[in-house]
């Protein structure tokens, strides 16, 4: 192609007679014989995908550097009157292209760190009193009726029983928020490791012939045996029943499946309203889903690597790590497409990395680009022209 031809082309483009999605653009992008004007169009940040950025700084350096290398002098001409036209229409404000000012490209070198959660929650009494949990620094204890309530450095909180004259039993919630998680003893010693965005529902102290807690969210058990009163977790519609066990629940209110991971022991999952249930054994996970259970061999690691401080995804899709991330870093993510929501990644990762660090280890091996915008993040997928 000759040096008119180039002229030609760059200026229908700048004049807007050939736009994105044309038959003109098209060939301009697939033809061998508009190397050239493509090179020209790279130079100036245009790319295929109609993204125009305009910085004219570089635009002159580009001119400088084509002289200096001694090009060939007919091109020199056409480069010149690039950016003669090319300045004036960016100034004016082409409709059709996205202008940015320099100084917005140098965002991706700047972009804040999305920092990992900590242990963060809120303790709602029955009567309405809230404490926020994260407050406490050292350790302290709050008396209530019959209960001593222990705040500790470890950041968990212990329901202690006193012994004397036993006062009404009451219920407490804990609330852990996006950007937390928490750790709590129960009244009869059990242990609940709560995970972001999630809350449970507990008595003071146990009385009757069961151990009732509800939750919503995720909650990791370890439950104290005590066969004359069965412990049950109830999650939306099922209930998890055992007697001294460890084990995962997730029941979270964005998801409808309902999924128990047994540790150890043995528990039963049955549906309230129906009654059909699963008795399931260490190493099986029970999923609950509109009425319907299934049941398979999982590996337990992967369901309770959270409470060890790691993200253990095995052949995860993004569309699942975004929904463990968005709670863990209060963030929100938009996928560009339903195909890139598919793509799996598979690893063991720290929970302390800030998310930043997580969209660079999950891009070294996966074809996407993780792009920050505040707190929203857009996924998208790498094509081979976009390399």
């Amino acid at each position: 192609m000759s040096t008119k031809d180039e002229k030609y082309w760059l200026q229908a483009i700048l004049e807007g007679k050939v736009k994105p999605g044309d038959a003109g653009w098209e060939r301009i992008w697939k033809e061998r014989d508009f190397t050239a004007v493509r090179r020209v169009l790279r130079e100036v940040g245009m790319w295929k995908k109609d993204e125009l950025v305009a910085d004219r700084e570089k635009m002159w350096q580009v001119i400088e550097q084509y002289r200096g290398e001694g090009m060939n002098r007919r091109r020199i001409p056409a480069w010149r009157w690039v950016a003669a036209v090319m300045l004036p229409l960016l100034l004016g404000g082409t409709l059709w292209m996205n202008l940015r000012e320099k100084r917005e490209m140098l965002v991706a070198d700047v972009v804040p760190e999305i920092e990992a959660g900590t242990p963060r929650a809120v303790l709602l009494m029955e009567q309405g009193e809230r404490i926020d949990l994260s407050l406490f620094a050292g350790d302290t204890i709050l008396n209530k009726g019959d209960v001593r309530i222990r705040l500790d450095s470890s950041k968990s909180v212990t329901y202690e029983r006193v012994t004397g004259t036993p006062a009404k039993i009451e219920y407490n919630t804990i609330i852990v928020p996006r950007k937390g998680e928490y750790q709590l003893i129960l009244a009869d010693g059990s242990k609940v490791y709560l995970n972001s965005e999630s809350k449970l529902r507990f008595p003071t102290r146990f009385e009757g012939k069961e151990r009732r807690v509800y939750l919503e969210g995720e909650g990791y058990f370890e439950v104290v045996k005590d066969t004359a009163k069965p412990f049950i977790v109830e999650a939306k519609e099922v209930d998890v029943r055992v007697l001294g066990t460890s084990f995962n629940v997730s029941a979270y209110v964005s998801e409808q499946a309902v999924r128990t991971t047994l540790v150890d022991g043995k528990v039963r999952v049955g549906d309230r309203l129906t009654g059909k249930g699963e008795i399931i054994l260490p190493g099986q996970q029970a999923e609950w889903e509109d009425g319907t259970f299934t049941t398979k061999e999982v590996d337990t690691s992967i369901y309770t690597a959270w409470i060890n401080g790691k993200f253990y995804f095995e052949g995860a899709t993004l569309e699942e790590i975004a929904s463990q991330l968005e709670r863990w870093y209060d963030i929100d993510f938009f996928f560009t497409s339903e195909n890139v929501k598919r793509f799996a990644f598979a690893g063991v990762i720290n929970k302390e990395y800030s998310a930043n660090k997580i969209f660079s280890i999950i891009e070294k091996t996966t074809r996407v680009r993780f792009n920050v915008n505040g707190r929203v993040v857009t996924v998208s997928e790498i094509n081979n022209k976009q390399e």
